[in-house]
């Protein structure tokens, strides 16, 4: 479920895994700065600490803020059409709706005191500079914390230019180069004197990252042995006159190509240059192509997207632990399953290394393969018991798959269509709805020929129009592609378009015209696929019936997902057949008995992050409260579940039936109620933390005898 953190007085705000040295001054000015001024941003050169400024005063200041601060990262966003859908995702704002997502973003900020952390703005600045002017003036109660090589330069902005460090022999400079050369107290080398040390610092003109690199290299060497390996660089900087010198021929000649490059005079730039040259030739090249990955990474993904000549033969894992030792590359996460990333000005200057290397092309195609395959595995394994993994894996692996999805639509439109499609199971089952519209949408627009492809692709986009709530373009695109599977002769789609037309036709109303389309899907799916739909055929055709007063028929579908469902420990699908069962349960009058199922089928939406089902499940556990005569605990499900509507767009997916049955219920819960008391017991459900601890709360409330 797209929420919010838990403990929303601070966010989502990392926790330090590295001591915080020096920069107090620059902290402080931050902190004052923030408390008069909306937008702060923090500017200066790439690896000048920005990030660890920012991080430091936002820790600091969250308290102040009654829902925290939030960190929305922006160096992997590759696209200026995702800023928005990063900052909502950050946030948990999963509106679902066709609204311009910059008002929903407005809408939902509006009543809420927050600091936002806009970090790495400078490749968006442009986008950056609109999204804020506008949030800032739909939310008296934000504040912006930005940082950018240049400034938003919007009205108001109150800049903090970050410069070095100090970079005497008692400076914070040298006090970091210390700390991270020997951490964990460590005794530094007799060789490690001070002055030299200080001197090293000046070298590298006070730039933190700059040290971090050095202090990975002074693990393996004596700083007077550096001193003079950067004394020689700087002099043929000096005497190449704005050049930067070729690496010198180590055997792999592709590897490492002799080229001279423009040189901007840097202590930074100089560090990664001469850190490049401390690398192995295979240390290198790894360097230039795990650049084509926008954020975090594993082993896995190196072996595929990097295991190319002359790296075929290469122990990737040893050249992999070189380069952390060296800070080249960070190492996250637990030890057994570590991630890998590369800080950006790194990553740039390895993307420069595989431009002139002319492997650009080639890395990217890899990439997009292996995401590629990625997506399709998950579509697979969706259906099983590892739904819960697959869920956590494809938000891990989220940046990856956008670049990869970017790099279909410039390369290969039908794998665009294959891959997007293949996402379904995330866009619909995992509540990002918008963003799966936004790319199938794409795809299909560079494929007006309409290739067989597109048939399962206007299905997918079809069955997620239906979770926004915008049925018609639902049974538009449906309609498309059953004409598309029909003359493609394609089962599987044909199946899908069925189904998810039913769906439409239900919400819309018209469950008789829906039945004979359920039946034909699931039978069809049954016997070509694809399983989601010979799953989730069964609860919305049950629901169907349940629409038309056929108590058996409802009972007869619920059976049979069920069967289908438990052996495997499958648990979106299998959960829907508690949630339609429950509803039965209130059709028939028996609303206490209805209460079971739809708590069993609550926990295992919230358990998958599925905001959708958690929403609906809470509009039928309502019904059930107030049949039950427990009028207090719908009022508090009303403000849960309006809290949760007002975070995916449309309520009741906009239908008919069930936002009349909604009226009806809240009024008699009106009624056995005083005024103060709904508003006292509304506002309870409503201001829970986060939607995920509402409903963890309920669902104890409800077990307690």
């Amino acid at each position: 479920m797209a929420t919010q953190s838990d403990n929303p007085k601070h966010g989502n705000l990392p926790l330090e895994t590295t001591a915080f040295i020096g920069r107090s001054r620059q902290t402080d000015e931050v902190l004052e700065a923030l408390g008069t001024a909306r937008l702060v941003t923090l500017t200066g050169p790439g690896g000048i600490g920005k990030t660890r400024i920012a991080l430091r005063a936002a820790a600091r200041t969250a308290p102040g803020f009654a829902q925290g601060a939030w960190l929305v990262e922006l160096s992997p966003v590759l696209s200026p059409d995702l800023l928005e859908h990063t900052v909502a995702g950050v946030l948990g704002v999963a509106d679902q709706t066709n609204r311009p997502l910059v008002d929903v973003l407005s809408d939902y900020l509006r009543d809420r005191e927050l600091l936002l952390v806009l970090d790495t703005c400078e490749h968006l600045v442009k986008e950056c500079a609109e999204l804020t002017r506008t949030l800032l003036a739909a939310a008296p109660g934000l504040r912006v914390l930005a940082t950018s090589r240049q400034a938003l330069d919007i009205p108001d902005e109150y800049r903090v230019a970050v410069g070095p460090m100090h970079t005497g022999p008692e400076g914070e400079a040298a006090a970091l180069l210390r700390t991270r050369a020997w951490p964990d107290g460590e005794p530094a080398p007799d060789s490690a004197d001070q002055d030299e040390l200080a001197r090293l610092c000046a070298l590298l003109d006070g730039v933190p990252l700059a040290i971090e690199l050095a202090a990975g290299l002074l693990r393996a060497t004596s700083a007077d042995h550096l001193i003079n390996r950067l004394d020689e660089r700087m002099n043929v900087l000096s005497s190449n006159a704005g050049t930067e010198p070729p690496v010198a021929d180590d055997g792999l000649d592709d590897c490492v190509p002799t080229v001279h490059r423009p040189v901007r005079h840097s202590g930074l730039r100089t560090t990664i240059g001469w850190s490049h040259e401390w690398c192995t030739p295979q240390e290198r090249l790894l360097w230039a192509r795990l650049s084509v990955f926008p954020g975090s990474f594993d082993a896995h993904a190196v072996d595929f997207v990097c295991s190319v000549d002359p790296l075929a033969d290469c122990d990737l894992t040893e050249v992999v632990d070189g380069l952390v030792a060296k800070s080249v590359l960070l190492r996250e996460g637990p030890p057994q399953d570590p991630r890998y990333r590369l800080l950006d000005t790194v990553r740039e200057y390895g993307a420069e290394w595989l431009d002139r290397l002319g492997e650009s092309d080639r890395l990217r195609l890899r990439h997009r393969d292996y995401y590629r395959h990625l997506a399709h595995r998950g579509d697979q394994e969706w259906i099983g018991p590892d739904q819960a993994q697959w869920q956590a894996r494809t938000v891990t692996e989220l940046p990856n798959l956008r670049a990869a999805l970017d790099t279909c639509l410039l390369t290969e439109p039908d794998t665009a269509l294959e891959m997007a499609s293949d996402l379904v199971y995330f866009w619909f089952c995992c509540g990002h709805l918008r963003e799966g519209r936004h790319y199938t949408e794409a795809a299909l627009a560079l494929a007006p020929d309409r290739p067989r492809e597109a048939a399962r692709a206007l299905w997918s986009c079809g069955m997620v129009a239906v979770g926004q709530g915008d049925l018609e373009a639902a049974s538009r695109l449906t309609t498309e592609a059953r004409a598309l599977a029909e003359k493609y002769a394609d089962e599987p789609a044909l199946a899908g378009a069925l189904c998810v037309h039913a769906s439409a036709l239900t919400l819309q109303g018209a469950p008789d015209q829906a039945l004979p389309l359920y039946a034909a899907a699931h039978e069809q799916a049954a016997r070509t696929g694809p399983r989601i739909i010979e799953l989730i055929s069964l609860p919305v055709w049950g629901y169907a019936h349940m629409m038309l007063g056929d108590a058996d028929g409802v009972r007869a579908r619920v059976d049979r997902l069920k069967e289908l469902t438990a052996p495997i420990g499958e648990m979106w699908a299998g959960a829907y057949a508690d949630y339609v069962w429950g509803n039965q349960c209130i059709a028939q009058g028996s609303p206490a008995e209805a209460i079971a199922p739809l708590c069993s089928s609550l926990e295992a939406k919230c358990h998958l992050d599925d905001l959708y089902g958690v929403a609906v499940t809470l509009d039928s556990l309502a019904l059930a409260a107030t049949g039950d005569r427990r009028p207090e605990l719908a009022a508090r499900i009303f403000g849960l579940v309006d809290r949760a509507w007002n975070i995916l767009g449309t309520p009741h997916l906009g239908s008919p039936e069930m936002t009349e049955h909604r009226r009806t219920c809240e009024a008699a819960v009106r009624a056995a109620l005083s005024p103060a008391a709904y508003t006292t017991l509304y506002t309870e459900g409503a201001d829970s933390p986060s939607i995920h601890t509402g409903v963890t709360t309920l669902l104890e409330t409800l077990e307690t005898p």
